[in-house]
């Protein structure tokens, strides 16, 4: 059994956390699988920690080749067991220690500087893990409970971003408590008045474009309706532009803040789907072909598109990033209206599908996968001594000074 952990005392001891609950489980695979393959050996020992569908954590050097996924029965018995200590301190405990004949056997600790999460969707990109990390007051990459809450809940980003100026599209919010397939005609039709056909409808709390469709008549909107529930608990329903492409880019913490390049998605369809994005040729997401987001066709830094919209979108990006309170690295979805020339928010990706390290490397300056994450690792420890500092300074101001 390999715990992948060699206790080298001169390097930065990196968690990568992947899998999880979500059904964004497998994009989240493909993600951590480059991140472990990009990070430099030589500053940094990572330790790869797969949760399974059921929540359980396990690590393991079997955990770095992609292979091995999905973990089989066999192969959990080769990987260890291991939960988040609830002690206000950076570990991984055993969670099934060996037990002798005679004794038991202590759990094992092991120690973590920062927790590297490589999570997609629900459960580790929505706030929820982040919230887990500042309780046991530990360092960790990637924005804060709250920035992540509202970024994954794309109703709640779009109502808060457009307080800051940021252009977004007219919306109509559903309800699974409200939804009654019995009824969806009539609740089509309600739809249909207040946001007439062509519409995109979303679920609301997941990512990947996943449960995402176009429709055109009522009986798409029906149809549409009844599968984006099957995901999420709320959908929400936007106008489909006529003429639209998108334009995305990421934006780093810092002083000031760093803008990657722009990127221009390609698509064979209305809408950029799941398919498009991850099964491109039919390759199945954990096979040897499949880069995830980085295999999407795309135009990086285009050419023709105006001066005038692509610095509209690093203008809202910067805001959205600052007046959100993010931390880390996040990237912003824009949709362009063609005909209107106008740009409009469209999504926020806290935990962004490989990082969008593509974009990184043709940024100016431009930033190699290996030094994106040993920039974003250097953001979690700075992060995390900042907390200190504030927390020493009120500890002295309220039991020195008073």
């Amino acid at each position: 059994m390999s715990n992948s952990i060699s206790g080298d005392p001169g390097k930065i001891k990196v968690a990568v956390l992947f899998g999880g609950r979500s059904t964004e489980h497998e994009i989240s695979i493909i993600t951590a699988l480059q991140v472990l393959d990009a990070f430099d050996s030589t500053r940094f020992e990572t330790i790869p920690v797969y949760v399974d569908p059921d929540g359980r954590w396990f690590m393991g050097d079997e955990l770095r080749k992609r292979e091995n996924f999905f973990p089989s029965t066999e192969l959990k018995k080769k990987l260890r067991r291991v939960r988040l200590s609830s002690d206000p301190v950076s570990e991984l405990v055993e969670a099934d220690p060996p037990q002798g004949l005679f004794s038991r056997k202590q759990a094992e600790r092991f120690p973590v500087d920062v927790f590297f999460p490589a999570f997609h969707g629900t459960f580790g990109e929505d706030g929820c893990v982040q919230g887990m990390f500042e309780f046991i007051n530990a360092a960790y990459v990637g924005s804060g409970p709250r920035a992540s809450a509202i970024a994954m809940n794309k109703y709640a980003s779009k109502n808060y971003l457009s307080t800051l100026g940021i252009p977004v599209l007219p919306d109509v919010l559903l309800d699974r408590r409200n939804w009654d397939a019995n009824q969806a005609d009539v609740i089509a039709e309600k739809v249909i008045r207040k946001l007439p056909p062509p519409v995109m409808v979303k679920p609301c709390n997941l990512g990947s474009s996943i449960g995402i469709s176009a429709a055109h008549t009522l009986e798409e909107v029906m149809i549409s309706l009844a599968g984006a529930f099957v995901f999420d608990r709320q959908v929400i329903i936007e106008p489909l532009l006529e003429s639209m492409y998108e334009l995305n880019i990421s934006v780093m913490d810092g002083d000031p803040l760093r803008l990657s390049a722009i990127e221009r998605p390609k698509r064979d369809e209305e809408i950029l789907t799941f398919e498009q994005k991850y099964m491109k040729g039919n390759k199945k997401l954990t096979s040897a072909q499949s880069e995830g987001m980085a295999s999407l066709k795309r135009d990086i830094n285009p050419d023709n598109v105006s001066k005038s919209i692509l610095n509209q979108v690093k203008t809202y990006a910067k805001k959205a990033f600052a007046g959100l309170d993010c931390r880390g690295l996040v990237r912003f979805d824009f949709l362009v209206d063609q005909l209107q020339e106008e740009v409009y928010f469209n999504e926020i990706n806290p935990l962004p599908g490989s990082f969008a390290y593509y974009l990184w490397e043709q940024a100016d300056p431009p930033l190699s996968f290996t030094e994106l994450l040993a920039e974003l690792v250097r953001l979690a420890l700075h992060e995390q001594e900042m907390k200190r500092s504030i927390r020493r300074q009120m500890e002295k101001k309220i039991f020195i000074e008073s």
